[in-house]
């Protein structure tokens, strides 16, 4: 699955919190848990140490990469000894966004520049891609970039490192993720959603998700969903369910609890993660991570508790890998295997 740029400029300016129940599922069923969910129990594992300011997470190539902002490193950890492989690598020019696939890590950074890496070496492989006011980054067909500046989204290729022409779709195109035979960019300042068809190397009409701040987006269960705010202020997080079919919203939305949806991931479960507010220090709230049940479209129980400031989450080798921020720390979540 694709890694996403979470919008972290953006949210920086809310000065919002919020105060978030939080528990740990150790193998049962939390007593705040509908009895009809379908979904395997979750239980949270043991903080690894990654750095300093850990804002972005991948998973591929047998390993989690996560990116560092403050040492501008990329590290790479071994799922199943929950270690830190070697050395991290040093990436210049600001990174905040990894991704896997087409056979190399690949990590944007604030310069613009696009690079891969070797999942093996972790070295540099070939020569660097300039994208301006790179914003979002996700591989699929092609290494997919947007460009908030710019209002459009541009592939690389992963081979030649050429740049196509750059497709234009809504306004503030950030988040972007890669599935059901297509490439789904949250538009974050046009309250939208576009649809890119990678064949065509063409947009669709936006489509619209009732607010005005689009925050994260995410596909998986079938479907895409997407974080939106409910207000300006972004004191509703609400989680919408487009149908890939139809392209458009379906359903209800989800309130979710908490201040600042930051990143979201499906599979067992829709997945979102809560900053805790742009002052979780001050207000007292760490923040957490929700779980919402796709079938019922309910939250199926209070927060996680990972730890300080979670920001970006990543599906894959076993389980779900949550950066926090505050704590320096990748916090592992495992789901019970169904019997």
């Amino acid at each position: 699955m694709a890694v996403r740029f979470r919008l972290l400029s953006a949210l920086a300016t809310i000065a919002l919190a919020a105060i978030v129940l939080v528990v740990v599922l150790s193998g049962g069923r939390s007593p705040d848990e509908p009895s009809h969910s379908r979904l395997a129990p979750a239980s949270v594992g043991s903080p690894i140490d990654v750095g300093v300011n850990p804002v972005a997470v991948a998973v591929g190539a047998g390993a989690i990469w996560v990116i560092d902002a403050a040492r501008q490193t990329l590290t790479k950890v071994d799922p199943h000894t929950r270690a830190v492989v070697g050395e991290p690598r040093h990436v210049s020019g600001g990174p905040f966004a990894v991704a896997v696939g087409a056979g190399a890590v690949w990590v944007a950074a604030g310069d613009g520049t696009v690079r891969a890496y070797d999942p093996r070496s972790v070295r540099p492989d070939g020569p660097a891609a300039t994208v301006p006011g790179a914003n979002g980054l996700a591989v699929g067909g092609g290494v997919w970039v947007s460009s908030r500046l710019a209002g459009t989204v541009t592939r690389i290729d992963p081979r030649t490192r050429r740049i196509d022409r750059p497709i234009r779709v809504g306004r503030g195109p950030a988040d972007i993720a890669v599935g059901l035979g297509a490439v789904w960019v949250a538009n974050a300042d046009g309250g939208s959603v576009s649809r890119i068809d990678p064949l065509r190397g063409r947009a669709d009409a936006p489509i619209a998700v009732g607010a005005r701040q689009v925050l994260a987006l995410t596909v998986g269960e079938g479907s895409v969903w997407v974080a939106r705010a409910g207000d300006p202020a972004a004191d509703r997080t609400q989680l919408v369910h487009i149908d890939p079919k139809a392209h458009k919203v379906v359903g209800a939305p989800i309130r979710v609890p908490g201040a600042v949806p930051l990143d979201l991931v499906a599979g067992e479960g829709v997945w979102v993660t809560d900053s805790g507010g742009a002052l979780p220090l001050e207000s007292g709230s760490r923040g957490g991570v929700t779980r919402v049940d796709p079938a019922t479209r309910k939250v199926t129980s209070p927060p996680l508790s990972v730890g300080k400031r979670p920001s970006a989450i990543a599906l894959g080798e076993g389980g779900l890998w949550v950066t926090n921020e505050d704590s320096g720390t990748l916090t592992p979540i495992m789901v019970a295997r169904r019997r």
